[in-house]
C-alpha cells in the first residue's frame, strides 16, 4: 500500500454520526471490526496506543481484515504514557502486535490542552506531517517498497469534508507541492458519509 493514499479518522469512534454509524445493539469491542468493514484504514491516537495493553493491542490486529492499516501518532514525550498507566505499551510492542497492519509512524498532532482526545481541528491543513513507514521484514529482507523518507501526512481543511471539488484541487496543489501525493490523510471528526466520499475521491483520482 505504499504507493497509495488512505484517508480516515483519529479513531474508530471518531464519527460525526457515530450513533447512526454503528447499530445500536453492537458491542463496543466489535466497533472496530464494523468501522474496518467499510474504511480502509484509521489512525492510533498516542493517547489511546500508548494506554492500552498488548493483548488489546493484538485483539486489534485480529478484528480487521488483511487490507486495513493502522498509522500510530508518536507520543509527544517518552513519559505522555506514564501518567495514568503503570504498564505503558512501548512503540516496539505496538508494532510487534499490529505487525504489518501498522503501515506507518505519523508525527504527534498537537493540539490545545482542552481539546478532547479524539478531536482534531483541521485548522493546520497545510503543515505536513512525517509519516515514517513501519518497516516489516518478510524471509529476513526488508521490503523496499515500504521505504519512503519523504511520505507525509495531511489533516484536511474542514470546510472542504463535503466541498469534493474543491479537496480534489488542494490534494492535486499539496502532490504539486510536495512532489507526491500524502500517505494519509486525517479528517477531523468526519461523518461516516463524508469519510467514505473521500474515500471514493482518491479512488476516482488513482491514489486509492
Amino acid at each position: 500500500m505504499s504507493n497509495t493514499t488512505m484517508v480516515t479518522c483519529r479513531g474508530w469512534w471518531d464519527l460525526a454520526d457515530s450513533d447512526l454509524f454503528y447499530p445500536e445493539d453492537l458491542p463496543h469491542d466489535w466497533r472496530l471490526s464494523y468501522f474496518a468493514n467499510s474504511f480502509r484504514a484509521v489512525l492510533l491516537p498516542a493517547l489511546l496506543w500508548t494506554k492500552t495493553d498488548p493483548q488489546t493491542a493484538a485483539q486489534w490486529y485480529d478484528d480487521v481484515p488483511p487490507g486495513f492499516r493502522f498509522a500510530a501518532e508518536q507520543s509527544l514525550t517518552p513519559s505522555q504514557a506514564t501518567q495514568d498507566s503503570r504498564h505503558p505499551l512501548m512503540p516496539a510492542e505496538l508494532e510487534q502486535r499490529l505487525g504489518a497492519k501498522l503501515d506507518a509512524w505519523i508525527e504527534p498532532i498537537v493540539e490545545p490542552a482542552s481539546t478532547a482526545i479524539s478531536t482534531i481541528t483541521g485548522s493546520d491543513a497545510n503543515r505536513c506531517l512525517r509519516y515514517q513507514r513501519h518497516q516489516t521484514e518478510q524471509r529476513g529482507e526488508t521490503d523496499p517498497d515500504r521505504s519512503c523518507p519523504s511520505c507525509y501526512g495531511l489533516i484536511a481543511p474542514a470546510e472542504l469534508h463535503r466541498d469534493l471539488r474543491r479537496a480534489r484541487d488542494w490534494l492535486r496543489k499539496m502532490a504539486e507541492q510536495q512532489g507526491q501525493a500524502p500517505s494519509l490523510i486525517i479528517m477531523a471528526r468526519p461523518s461516516s458519509t463524508d469519510l467514505s466520499a473521500w474515500q471514493e475521491l482518491l479512488d476516482l483520482l488513482g491514489l486509492g
